[in-house]
């Protein structure tokens, strides 16, 4: 990080000075244009883009950010130029919804910094969806099939990955322990994976030029082998935990056999603006987020970490996106 922080401290100033003050609590007004860090010194941020697509293959633990992407701009928050160059991966919440405006900024982030663009395949927001279509089901427009409803469903959630242009995918998919299951109930659970999970592993093995992660809990599965060739294991249960010590238990709890867990990683969500909601983001009077990312950053389990509510950070009247800033340094503390 030490060449990067060279020229990208001023890259830094120079864009929160222009985007912090004066926008965090309004619409960006229509026809507004705000000075980057490239207007201030052009050679210097020259060099601090060389720097930063250096050091994106230097090892280091990757961060991964999962941002609310809207079909529309009313803030620089709703904008991907507008993230943290530091980020390894936006993962992008609405992938049916970037338009060509949003594409054109994904594409010039991934050029400018070497920052990788991805979505989620969520089995929960798959089955979610189609458990609304069945509680509005009349016997006029019945419920689709499950099966088949699902199978639709992952056509649909894989084809973005080329339709939009994206470079990884995230597969997620809890499940649930079965040693309380019977026979029958065993079959049936691990028949309903395996419809989720053949059609992702088909487009693994045709998409080698793309990357994908895995985003649940490993020791729900009943077949881990195709985690062999994931970037990244999320354990999606550590956005819930309420301190460093639930970390190891997780980890152990998911080193089952054949599983590469020194490619596990944990999650922690960022602040957010919702007053209703002032607990989420930290453990007591600190930020959930830093304490992951220095138990990430001291783990050999550990190759990376996620934060969440990206968008929610971006809103601080003196540097925005400051807590995911944090989060990333104590990931990998820059050299002194």
């Amino acid at each position: 990080m030490k060449n990067i922080l060279k020229y990208g401290f001023m890259a830094c100033l120079a864009t929160v000075a222009v985007t912090s003050c004066s926008d965090w609590t309004d619409p960006e007004p229509v026809g507004v244009k705000f000075e980057t860090a490239g207007d201030k010194d052009p050679d210097a941020y020259a060099r601090y883009l060389e720097n930063l697509r250096a050091y994106r293959n230097n090892g280091h633990k990757k961060f991964y950010a999962w941002f609310a992407n809207q079909a529309s701009f009313s803030s620089q928050a709703h904008h991907v130029s507008a993230v943290p160059d530091s980020i390894d991966v936006l993962v992008l919440h609405k992938p049916s919804l970037v338009n060509q405006t949003l594409r054109s900024e994904m594409d010039k982030k991934r050029s400018d910094t070497g920052m990788k663009m991805a979505y989620t395949v969520d089995y929960a927001a798959i089955r979610a969806s189609w458990t609304s279509k069945k509680e509005l089901a009349t016997p006029e427009n019945p419920a689709p099939e499950w099966g088949a409803f699902m199978a639709d469903s992952l056509d649909v959630a894989l084809s973005y990955a080329d339709a939009v242009g994206f470079d990884r995918i995230i597969v997620a998919y809890d499940g649930k322990q079965t040693s309380g299951m019977t026979a029958a109930e065993k079959a049936e659970y691990e028949a309903d994976q395996q419809a989720f999970l053949n059609p992702v592993r088909n487009w693994i093995s045709g998409h080698k030029d793309k990357g994908f992660d895995f985003l649940g809990a490993p020791a729900n599965l009943t077949d881990v082998s195709f985690l062999a060739d994931a970037g990244v294991i999320f354990l999606s249960e550590s956005a819930k935990a309420t301190n460093m010590n639930e970390y190891s238990f997780l980890v152990s709890r998911n080193t089952v056999s054949g599983m590469p867990s020194d490619r596990f990683a944990m999650m922690a969500a960022l602040p957010v603006l919702d007053e209703n909601q002032a607990a989420v983001g930290y453990w007591g009077d600190k930020y959930s987020s830093w304490q992951m990312a220095m138990w990430c950053n001291g783990a050999v389990v550990a190759n990376a970490a996620g934060v969440t509510n990206l968008a929610d950070d971006y809103y601080d009247p003196h540097f925005s996106y400051k807590v995911c800033r944090g989060a990333i340094q104590l990931l990998n503390p820059a050299a002194k």
